[in-house]
C-alpha cells in the first residue's frame, strides 16, 4: 500500500509541475506590466529592435554597393589587362618580325662582304655546309 501511495503522490507532483508553467503563463498574459519601468523597457526594446533593423538594412545596401563596385572594378581591370596584353603581344610580334628581318639583312650583307662571289640566294639543298 505504501508503494501505491508513493507512486500516486509522485504522479500528482509531476502533473503539478507540468501544469504550473501553463498557469503562470496564463496569469502573465492576462496582466501585462504597466509600471513606468516596464513601459520604458518596452519602448527601449522597440527602439533597439528598430535600430537593429535599420542598421541591418543599411549594411545590406552598403554591401550590395560594395559588391557592385568590386565587380565593376574587376571587370574594368580585366578589360584593361586584355587591351594591354593585346598591345604588348602586337608589339612583341612586330618587334620579332623586325628583328628577324634585320638579322636576315645583316646575315646577307655579312655573307656578301666575306665572299663577294656568292649569290644572294640560299645554298643548294644538294650541297652541305662545307660546299661539297
Amino acid at each position: 500500500m505504501s508503494i501505491r501511495f508513493l507512486s500516486f503522490s509522485a504522479s500528482l507532483l509531476v502533473a503539478g509541475v507540468v501544469l504550473m508553467p501553463t498557469a503562470m503563463a496564463a496569469d502573465t498574459a492576462e496582466k501585462p506590466c504597466e509600471t513606468d519601468l516596464c513601459r520604458s523597457v518596452r519602448q527601449s526594446w522597440a527602439s533597439v529592435r528598430h535600430g537593429t533593423s535599420d542598421a541591418a538594412d543599411w549594411t545590406k545596401k552598403q554591401s550590395v554597393k560594395g559588391w557592385d563596385a568590386t565587380k565593376n572594378g574587376v571587370s574594368h581591370a580585366a578589360h584593361w589587362t586584355g587591351r594591354e596584353s593585346e598591345k604588348g603581344w602586337k608589339a612583341t610580334k612586330n618587334g620579332t618580325k623586325e628583328a628577324v628581318h634585320d638579322t636576315g639583312a645583316w646575315t646577307k650583307k655579312t655573307a656578301h662582304e666575306l665572299d663577294p662571289g656568292t649569290s644572294d640566294k640560299a645554298p643548294d639543298a644538294k650541297t652541305d655546309a662545307a660546299g661539297q
